[in-house]
């Protein structure tokens, strides 16, 4: 038998139309979509600057987390797509403060030519245990 499953939507409208759920959980295991720094019609937010859009995409996990009862404690994964990795590296600092102490998640940080769009700069997906 299959474990129990629902989604959540950060922002239905735009998710729906590119065919994704920010969010699928799955038992005690949620899966959240790669998180980018966009408003809610999808428009770019801090267009050349990592350390907002760092600030943007944790604002947009957290409250996909809140949703399910949850915060950045029970994130145990995270992969990691940046358009500059120095950049990135420059703005960690960040990323690690909004954990505010805690555990830490497993992570893989990769340099892409591109994501979806332009603009944006960083790209975070997480998987949390609940």
């Amino acid at each position: 038998m299959a474990a129990p499953s629902s989604t959540f939507h950060l922002r239905a409208e735009g998710e729906m139309s590119f065919g994704y759920s920010q969010a699928r959980r799955v038992g005690n295991t949620l899966y959240i979509s790669g998180s980018l720094s966009v408003n809610d019609r999808f428009e770019p937010q801090g267009p050349g600057d990592m350390a907002a859009q760092v600030r943007n995409v944790y604002d947009a996990i957290e409250a996909t987390l809140a949703a399910f009862g949850a915060s950045l404690s029970n994130i145990v994964k995270e992969n990691i797509f940046v358009t500059d990795m120095a950049a990135f590296l420059e703005a960690n600092a960040v990323r690690v403060a909004r954990y505010k102490g805690g555990l830490l998640p497993a992570v893989t940080a990769v340099e892409v030519r591109r994501l979806a769009f332009e603009a944006c700069l960083v790209e975070i997906e997480s998987v949390a245990e609940l």
